[in-house]
């Protein structure tokens, strides 16, 4: 096929403008922007104008053929013609008369969607109207192909055809001796010469003459053999070539080809810009929104820092209110108390543990709320300075997904206070300790009754004993002595195991409480930054779709501008 080179370069071209048509349109450009690309993308994709002159018998007609691969004219049906015949594409074969002098046909034909080809009459039998029609069809032509036979090279009538044009409608104009079978070489170059002395004479310069057999190359296209031999006879290797060349020259279709180029690469610079200032911007977000998050970590663990401060204080409230209801248990369990026991008086450890709780409670609830509403006000100072942060540095298009609502603090807090107590209510009220005192004192006024009765039982009988006179009475003496003496021994022995016991318990009660306590705590400072956090997640959410939106075209823009660089190096 003829203008190769050209066809491969604008199909090449079309590629990129129609990528770069796709990526406008998924940019969302402006209307303008899309119909000039349309605009662009339907010039370059006209077809190239083809206009063949000649005499009658020329070859003119087995000369398209050939060219074409294809049957486009009848040979020695139309050659003495005395219509124009412009050969368009269509789906179906018709023919349009256009006027007494004009013909258009259509015919389904692969290569006319590249080609629009223009028959002339011989130009030994055109009148006024045909000459009017073809210098129209001449002036707009990208490949004007003037064809001669080697026959009867010397006809007048065609370089007086010729010398009634515009010489600016040569610049693409290929001289073709057809027949070229009908001569022997040496006649060849004579005949060339001859014609180009002529052609200096009647338009001014000297054309490059094309010596060409259209039978040859048919035989070389469709018998298969010695198709080598056949094709360096016809000689339409050095035609092909300079019909490449006419068409690729400046001025020409190449230079349509060069401005849309031009045309594409300002608009893929005008994307590209915007693409990198959006990613930019995108970039400029996510470092501020790097430092939101660096901010809120480094708040929580100052919050963590500060909660611990005061958990420490709290803590110390456990141990105090712990100590105060061991100090009211070693008053309670006074010597005197520890008598008591001995008759059996043990109604005051309900009370005891009722009055202990209640003092813990009031102290650990009051530094706990002391404690929470210190912690509300130090995450209160987190918000506001977050939103200055964004205000101040984030883009403005970001902005509009920043939540705004404050976090519901006091809600918050009512949870938290809650929480914690119920943890301080459920180990407080524990009665695992009432349980072991009222068993211990049991036990401890068993043992005392009991050395009580024997204390009795040997006074009794130590009396028995001197009233009756017998030696017995110094032995219950002395027995009863010793159970007193050993009951008092057991009962204060109880009474320091109870205290032990209720020194340990508390102990591992306060260091329970304190943990609950923590434990609230921590929860509610890691809900609270979750939810701020949560709460700028959309932030981030928008910058990631932002950049895989743009990124992957900036990809295609970059791609497309290497495209049309190295488009418009060929172009050049």
């Amino acid at each position: 096929m003829i203008a190769d080179s050209y066809l491969q370069l604008r199909s090449e071209l079309e590629t990129a403008l129609a990528g770069l048509l796709k990526l406008s349109s998924e940019m969302g450009r402006a209307t303008p922007w899309i119909d000039t690309l349309h605009g662009l993308l339907k010039d370059i994709r006209e077809p190239l104008l083809i206009v063949v002159v000649g005499e009658a018998k020329s070859g003119k007609s087995s000369l398209l053929n050939v060219l074409f691969g294809q049957e486009l004219v009848k040979v020695d049906v139309q050659s003495a013609t005395d219509r124009i015949y412009a050969f368009r594409y269509g789906s179906e074969e018709k023919s349009v008369e256009i006027s007494a002098q004009l013909t258009e046909r259509y015919l389904p034909l692969a290569f006319l969607h590249d080609f629009s080809v223009v028959d002339t009459p011989g130009t030994n039998i055109m009148v006024l109207e045909h000459q009017e029609i073809t210098e129209d069809f001449v002036s707009g032509a990208d490949l004007l192909l003037l064809v001669l036979s080697v026959v009867n090279p010397w006809t007048q009538s065609f370089w007086d055809f010729l010398g009634s044009w515009q010489k600016t409608w040569l610049k693409n104009a290929v001289f073709v001796l057809q027949q070229a079978d009908r001569r022997d070489p040496t006649e060849l170059d004579v005949i060339r010469r001859h014609l180009g002395d002529t052609a200096m004479q009647k338009i001014g310069f000297s054309p490059p003459i094309f010596a060409v057999s259209a039978r040859d190359e048919l035989l070389a296209q469709r018998t298969g053999l010695d198709e080598d031999r056949f094709r360096r006879e016809s000689q339409f290797g050095p035609l092909e070539e300079q019909i490449n060349l006419v068409a690729m020259q400046s001025g020409g279709r190449a230079h349509r080809l060069g401005s849309a180029c031009q045309i594409a690469q300002v608009v893929l610079h005008d994307i590209s810009s915007e693409l990198r200032a959006s990613l930019g911007l995108i970039a400029h977000d996510e470092g501020r929104l790097a430092r939101v998050e660096a901010l809120l970590q480094a708040r929580k663990e100052q919050t963590f820092r500060h909660a611990a401060g005061l958990l420490r204080e709290v803590e110390q409230a456990c141990h105090e209110g712990a100590a105060q209801g061991l100090r009211l248990l070693k008053e309670k369990f006074s010597f005197a108390q520890t008598w008591k026991i001995l008759r059996g008086r043990l109604l005051w450890q309900h009370e005891f543990q009722m009055e202990i709780e209640m003092k813990l409670r009031q102290s650990v609830e009051q530094q706990v709320e002391q404690t929470v509403q210190l912690l509300e006000t130090d995450l209160r100072g987190v918000w506001p300075q977050l939103h200055d942060i964004i205000d101040q540095q984030l883009a403005s298009d970001l902005k509009t997904q920043v939540p705004r609502a404050i976090p519901d603090f006091a809600r918050q807090r009512r949870a938290l206070l809650q929480s914690i107590q119920l943890a301080l209510s459920e180990r407080v009220s524990e009665k695992t300790v009432e349980e072991q005192l009222v068993q211990l004192f049991r036990d401890t006024s068993t043992l005392s009754r009991l050395s009580a009765s024997i204390v009795a039982g040997c006074g009794i009988a130590a009396l028995l004993a001197v009233m009756t006179g017998t030696g017995v009475a110094d032995i219950a003496g002395v027995l009863a002595a010793s159970v007193a003496i050993i009951g008092t021994v057991v009962t204060f022995d109880q009474r320091r195991k109870i205290l032990r016991i209720y020194e340990r318990h508390m102990e591992a009660r306060r260091a329970e409480l304190v943990h609950a306590i923590a434990q609230q705590l921590n929860q509610a400072i890691d809900l609270f930054y979750g939810e701020v956090s949560t709460a700028f997640q959309p932030l981030a959410a928008f910058c990631v779709a932002q950049r895989r939106a743009s990124e992957p075209l900036l990809h295609q823009a970059e791609e497309l501008q290497r495209t049309f660089v190295g488009l418009a190096s060929r172009l050049r």
